[in-house]
């Protein structure tokens, strides 16, 4: 095959990998809180993974948070070597009343990998006292 036949497939497959997503879309995060117990829910679109040992937590002090995260699938990662990530959707929880501050990190697969994401969740609300 000559190198005038092989020039449009290598064009062709660079030009249809999309544009990577704004990180909240490509991690979509929401999460929910009853009483101190914080739940979070990531949503990922395909060709999205999410790194369990990215996902950090810590308190205002900077103090870091206990988090609980189900096992992910293993990933041979250049970077990291075998890795545990999440497709589709990764979930996690804690507990903590004040504000929560978590950073996380994923990857468009075979494309770039984010800097960390991070929020901040805002502390339980205490009720008014009558």
């Amino acid at each position: 095959m000559s190198l005038f036949l092989c020039l449009p497939l290598v064009l062709t497959s660079a030009s249809a990998r999309e544009a990577p997503l704004p990180p909240d879309r490509a991690f979509a995060l929401s999460w929910q809180r009853q009483g101190d117990q914080v739940r979070l829910n990531w949503r990922m679109p395909k060709g999205y993974y999410l790194y369990r040992a990215h996902i950090e937590a810590k308190d205002a002090s900077g103090r870091p948070l206990s988090v609980k995260t189900p096992a992910g699938r293993i990933k041979p990662d250049p970077t990291f070597g075998p890795t545990e990530v999440y497709y589709g959707t990764a979930r996690a929880s804690l507990r903590h009343a004040g504000p929560v501050r978590l950073t996380y990190r994923g990857c468009q697969e075979d494309g770039l990998c984010y800097i960390p994401i991070t929020v901040v969740i805002p502390a339980l609300q205490e009720r008014p006292r009558p």
